[in-house]
């Protein structure tokens, strides 16, 4: 099999001896665990542990949603950094075995958190705020290895500074958790925490999903889907404006249902209402920017992934009108919301992306070194994409099936749509695995070469 330079990202092409800088030595293992998670909300919500067969406070509503947004969503933009905060910022972190801490301390703060949650009543309730604690210090420990490097790069590179302002937001959805949590669970505190619990719940979400979650994956979005699409990676004014959009959108937005939770003062909900109205405004900017990034590219055949984010950035988009029915008191509108941020947007870019990110990684481990000196495989040699391809139409299926469920709060709709997304992630979770252990390139034959290719 010969090598064509032309099918690599500029990425692909490094020296030889920066390949060990580049790979971070526990991203697989964090990955690996996120799936897992996911696999395990999608189950417990096709369960019909969670709303709408639940209500919304229930105990598996809570255990799940956390499940969602901790063990897979930020446990992935977590390992997603520890790959690419180096590549983004041409800095390596300052340790590589902190990560291995980070994941440990996570995962067991979060299965106390669950444990928590689910027995919230009883005396497994007492093992919530410390979970919550312990996944804050892991969070804090992970930050504390990536944002030296963001830092230093901050003023030249909108991805660190879009990085920077998600890693604020997450102290912030933590923090905010804690409190939660506190409130639960501290009599002698819930007098004086009852506020946060019965009004800071929109700050919490929007801290967590536009702030912490959203401006993660525009960060690393504006460095990967470039890099890989062979387009510009200047952003230009457009950019700045999303980066700006979104960064005020989400400070003015938690700063106002913070403060009606206190305060209850008409200004805050004035506060609120413009910093809704700036995210909308950021997701409008990203969407016609990424719009602007796939015509600009020069790779002119897309490879799926690239293909199955156009749904991603479709339910993106969507999130407006949503916005829009929530913020008018339109009934379930803010399930729909939730759902369409968290399984089509965050958790459909996510799933897209780590079909190139895995075997990215693997050829980097198993190929990297040879670049030069032996024929190796291409990274597209890594997959197949008839394979895959099924597998993302039934999740992006899926995910529309459970919005529906969400619109309409029927139970039925909404845990058929979860059991769907779990066979699709099952499906995916093994073309992740074929790549990683390059399954494909070592049972290449003649009839799996690209067009062009001995």
């Amino acid at each position: 099999m010969r090598v064509n330079c032309r099918d690599y990202p500029r990425a692909y092409t490094a020296p030889v001896n920066t390949f060990g800088d580049r790979l971070s030595r526990y991203t697989p293992a964090l990955f690996a665990c996120a799936l897992l998670n996911l696999l395990l909300a999608q189950a417990g919500i096709a369960a019909g542990m969670t709303w709408p067969s639940q209500p919304l406070s229930a105990p598996g509503s809570l255990a799940v949603t956390h499940l969602f947004t901790l063990g897979w969503l930020t446990l992935l933009m977590l390992g997603a950094l520890f790959q690419f905060v180096p590549v983004i910022t041409n800095r390596p972190l300052p340790s590589q075995r902190l990560v291995l801490v980070v994941l440990i301390m996570f995962e067991a703060g979060l299965a106390m958190m669950l444990a928590g949650f689910i027995g919230l009543a009883g005396p497994l309730g007492a093992l919530l705020p410390p979970g919550a604690v312990l996944v804050l210090l892991a969070v804090v420990l992970a930050l504390a290895d990536l944002l030296p490097p963001l830092w230093r790069a901050a003023g030249r590179n909108l991805s660190a500074r879009c990085l920077l302002a998600g890693s604020a937001a997450l102290i912030v959805t933590a923090a905010l958790g804690i409190g939660f949590a506190l409130a639960l669970r501290v009599p002698a505190l819930a007098a004086h925490l009852g506020p946060l619990l019965g009004g800071a719940l929109p700050a919490h979400l929007m801290a967590g999903l536009a702030g912490w979650l959203t401006l993660t994956a525009i960060g690393v979005s504006y460095k990967l889907i470039p890099m890989f699409l062979l387009a510009p990676e200047r952003r230009g004014v457009l950019g700045e404006g999303v980066f700006a959009a979104m960064s005020a959108g989400f400070a003015l937005s938690v700063a106002g249902a913070v403060g009606q939770a206190i305060g209850h003062a008409a200004v805050w909900g004035h506060l609120e209402n413009a910093g809704l109205a700036l995210i909308a405004l950021a997701i409008v900017l990203y969407v016609v920017d990424m719009a602007r990034i796939y015509r600009s590219r020069r790779r002119r055949q897309l490879e799926l992934h690239h293909r199955a984010a156009l749904a991603a950035f479709a339910a993106l988009a969507l999130l407006l009108p949503a916005m829009l029915l929530w913020r008018i008191g339109l009934r379930h509108a803010a399930p729909l919301l939730v759902v369409l941020a968290l399984t089509g947007w965050l958790s459909g870019l996510g799933l897209t992306q780590l079909y190139k990110i895995v075997p990215f990684l693997s050829w980097l481990v198993n190929y990297g070194r040879q670049l030069g000196s032996a024929a190796v495989p291409r990274v597209q040699d890594l997959v197949r994409e008839r394979r895959a391809m099924p597998a993302f139409w039934l999740f992006f299926s899926s995910a529309a099936l459970q919005a529906l469920g969400a619109a309409l709060a029927r139970a039925g709709l909404f845990r058929g749509g979860a059991a769907l997304g779990l066979l699709a992630t099952v499906l995916l979770g093994l073309e992740y695995w074929r790549s990683w252990t390059t399954h494909y390139a070592r049972h290449a034959t003649r009839a799996d070469a690209p067009v062009g290719q001995p």
